[in-house]
């Protein structure tokens, strides 16, 4: 009987969004580099977002309402088609973000900016804008870390 009270706890805090458990930054750093791989990003960038965005931890929650390790908002997880509150989904879903924006502004600072305001102030002025620099300054400190590590 407590064994079934357990489970049923367990069902119940996944569904509610709490995490049932945290993967490790180790576990975390290692399914972004597989995904990226298969997906056809330079690891270190997203490790490098991951990073800043919430650490590697999957329970990141943002006052913005931003979600995970890649810090997906609600709207853009749905346009992606995944589901933010799933570790690999989400891993997916900031890839595919970032490569979106890459994609389309052809830069690696742009498409941080992008990530991090959204397309249209970077598309509009074709630059980093400043209000994004700090963020982008960030990432590429820790992306030339990760580069040669």
């Amino acid at each position: 009987m407590l064994k079934k009270i357990f489970s049923l706890g367990l069902v119940l805090l996944f569904f509610s969004g709490i995490p049932v458990f945290s993967a490790s930054q180790e576990s975390v750093k290692k399914a972004i580099i597989t995904k990226c791989n298969e997906l056809g990003v330079e690891p270190a960038i997203m490790l490098s977002i991951a990073k800043t965005e919430s650490g590697f931890r999957q329970e990141a929650r943002g006052a913005s309402g931003s979600i995970g390790v890649f810090q997906l908002m609600p709207g853009t997880a749905k346009h992606l088609g995944i589901n933010p509150y799933d570790l690999n989904d989400n891993i997916k879903g900031g890839i595919l973000y970032y490569k979106s924006m890459y994609n389309i502004l052809g830069s690696r600072e742009q498409a941080v900016a992008a990530y991090n305001l959204g397309l249209r102030p970077v598309k509009n002025c074709r630059c980093v804008p400043r209000s994004a620099q700090p963020f982008v300054n960030r990432i590429m400190k820790d992306y030339q870390y990760y580069k040669t590590h």
